[in-house]
C-alpha cells in the first residue's frame, strides 16, 4: 500500500502532487499541506493536524469533502509524525512526502527524522520535491540513469562501513561522521552509482541534474 503526505513546506506544484495522487492509495495533508492541494484543485483523503497554520478560508472549501484528524495543539509530537503514523498504522510500506523542505531550517530536519521513524517501522520511505529525491539508505541504494547528477550523503550520527561506487568520489568502508560533511556535492559518473551502508542512519540527497 502506497501513501502520500502532504506538509506545509515547499509547495509542490499540480504536476508532482497530481503524478504522486495517482500512484497513491491513501492521501493525506498534515494541516497547511493542504492549501497544495487548494492551489491545485484537487482534495486529499484525510486532513491532519492541530489546525494551527491552515488558513479557515482553505478549510472551510473543504468541509465535508475530507476526513478531519484534529489533534491537540498541546503535544510531544509533530503534524507530520502523526501523519506518518495514521500512514503506518493504515498499513502502508511505501510513503512519499511532500512539502517536508523550504520554510523552517528545524522542520525541514524534523522531516528527516520521519525517513528514520518510518525505517523503524520496516516501511520505506522518501522525501520529494521538483528537484531532489531524499531517502534513508537501508543498507544499499542503486541509482540507475544518474550520470551527472549530483548525489550528498549526510548521516544522522555516525554511519559505518560506508562504501561508494560509481561516484566521483569514491569511498570504501568509510565512516561519515555529522561533525564533518565529507559526503556532500559528489557526482554520479557511471550509469550505475551503488550506496552501501553497513550500520548507521545515512541520509541520501539526489538532485536531478539541470534542476
Amino acid at each position: 500500500m502506497r501513501a502520500l503526505i502532504v506538509l506545509g513546506g515547499d509547495k509542490p506544484g499540480a504536476a508532482l502532487l497530481g503524478g504522486c495522487m495517482k500512484n497513491s492509495d491513501l492521501v493525506i495533508a498534515a494541516d497547511s499541506g493542504l492549501a497544495a492541494f487548494d492551489e491545485a484543485g484537487l482534495a486529499p483523503d484525510w486532513l491532519v493536524g492541530d489546525m494551527d497554520s491552515v488558513s479557515a478560508q482553505i478549510r472551510e472549501r473543504y468541509n465535508g469533502r475530507v476526513k478531519e484528524r484534529r489533534l491537540n495543539c498541546i503535544k510531544d509530537d509533530t503534524d507530520g509524525v502523526d501523519a506518518l503514523d495514521m500512514a503506518m498504522d493504515a498499513g502502508a510500506t511505501e510513503i512519499t512526502l511532500l512539502g517536508a523542505l523550504g520554510g523552517r531550517l528545524d522542520h525541514a530536519m524534523a522531516n528527516l527524522m520521519l525517513l528514520v521513524r518510518a525505517h523503524g517501522r520496516g516501511v520505506r520511505a522518501e522525501i520529494l520535491s521538483e528537484a531532489v529525491r531524499i531517502i534513508r539508505v537501508d543498507e544499499r541504494a542503486v541509482l540507475t540513469r544518474a550520470k551527472g547528477d549530483t548525489v550528498s550523503l549526510v548521516p544522522l550520527g555516525e554511519a559505518r562501513g560506508v562504501t561508494l561506487r560509481g561516484f566521483f568520489y569514491p569511498l570504501t568502508e568509510h565512516t561519515l561522521r555529522s561533525d564533518y560533511p565529507l559526503g556532500v556535492s559528489n557526482v554520479v559518473t557511471q550509469e550505475e552509482a551503488v550506496v552501501l551502508v553497513r550500520e548507521g542512519d545515512l541520509i541520501l540527497f539526489h538532485y536531478i541534474q539541470g534542476v
